[in-house]
């Protein structure tokens, strides 16, 4: 149509220069910044989460606006910057002064109609000195997050350490989570950054395992060569080997090697074989064999339900037809079961994710079909 175009430039704040906002406090550093060796992971860990204060629909709005002007500007785009439901923006309170540094963190959740089917989402971001210099991403179910990191280029040597720990401290204030993943691409697998950044070392370093035997024993090897050698560094040949791998860090009170071999596409796996084997490849039957199979065996009355719990109970019943004699399961059990489904498409994503948490059945059900025997 050869339609004229008119872009105006001047001072535009849509850019990676001047998409900041004006903090309460700007804070000074006095002394070199943090390097990773200051940080213990495990200290951070133990200490009292930071407070995480709500707000309003439309300071919630701003910082979704914010995000997304910060990604659109670096040609990337995450599920829950996009997506991001404004009513559940929170602010992580990280202290003033030194114990703060001048960082604040913002995280936020999935609205009903955009949640996955059984995970829970949290996504995030942080300010320094109210200029965005990161972007973080966490999807959890029961005590379990795979958490993703990315600092944008200009700041990777701006206290990155110590910064990752409180962006955990705040994750598993706002999840309850005790078990941390890491998936393997931000290691290195399929990504020639993290490789030649050594990205794998950044994470062990902290505190990190992998959770694959045969890997983990590999990063000792290396450890052992580089106390020979400080100048020996990691090929990285083994450097893609050491990234084929999730890698794991447990708080007190998670079982440690419990995710290692969990994924929730060996769920569907295991969904997608049943829809083969029993219903010819149709979905539609599936779903609905599933859901009347389920709410016979928690004895579910869904007469009264909305459309998003309904959703949730077709996508929960997929799965809990999976598990056999979830009819002989407690009374106590088959409630607990429903309210989670129900919560799924509640207000609070995280109050679904703390329901999964409390459910000791349904978790150990899960690791059994999801992990890799």
């Amino acid at each position: 149509m050869r339609l004229p175009l008119r872009w105006d430039l001047n001072n535009l704040k849509f850019s990676r220069t001047r998409n900041w906002t004006r903090p309460r406090h700007f804070y000074c550093h006095d002394e070199p910044l943090l390097v990773r060796s200051q940080v213990s992971l495990a200290d951070e860990l133990a200490r009292p989460a930071p407070r995480l204060a709500r707000l309003s629909r439309r300071e919630g709005e701003s910082v979704m606006h914010l995000i997304r002007e910060v990604m659109a500007v670096r040609y990337r785009e995450l599920y829950g910057t996009t997506l991001g439901d404004p009513g559940s923006v929170v602010r992580a309170d990280l202290g003033s002064g030194k114990s703060g540094r001048g960082v604040v963190m913002y995280f936020w959740n999935l609205p009903t109609a955009c949640r996955l089917p059984l995970r829970a989402y949290v996504a995030g971001c942080t300010l320094k000195n109210g200029v965005p210099i990161n972007y973080i991403e966490a999807i959890g179910l029961c005590e379990w997050i795979e958490v993703g990191f990315n600092t944008f280029y200009t700041y990777r040597q701006g206290e990155t350490a110590w910064i990752y720990a409180q962006a955990l401290r705040c994750l598993c204030g706002f999840t309850g989570a005790r078990t941390i993943s890491v998936y393997p691409y931000q290691i290195g697998q399929n990504n020639d950054e993290a490789l030649d950044s050594g990205a794998f070392w950044f994470y062990r370093k902290i505190g990190f395992r992998s959770g694959n035997g045969e890997l983990e024993q590999l990063a000792r090897r290396e450890e052992q060569r580089i106390a020979a050698n400080p100048k020996y560094r990691t090929p990285k040949k083994t450097l893609k080997r050491l990234a084929e791998a999730h890698v794991f860090y447990e708080l007190p009170g998670g079982e440690r090697g419990a995710w290692d071999s969990f994924s929730t596409r060996n769920l569907g796996l295991r969904v997608n074989r049943r829809m083969a084997r029993g219903f010819g490849g149709d979905s539609k039957a599936i779903r609905e064999a599933s859901v009347a199979e389920v709410r016979r065996a928690l004895g579910v009355d869904c007469s009264r339900w909305n459309l998003a719990e309904r959703q949730a109970l077709e996508n929960w019943s997929l799965v809990l037809a999976l598990i056999p004699n979830v009819n002989r399961w407690s009374p106590r059990e088959k409630q607990d079961a429903a309210r989670v489904i129900r919560a799924q498409a509640g207000a609070n994503e995280m109050h679904y994710l703390q329901l999964t948490q409390q459910h000791a059945r349904l978790r150990e059900e899960l690791l059994r079909l999801g992990s890799k025997r």
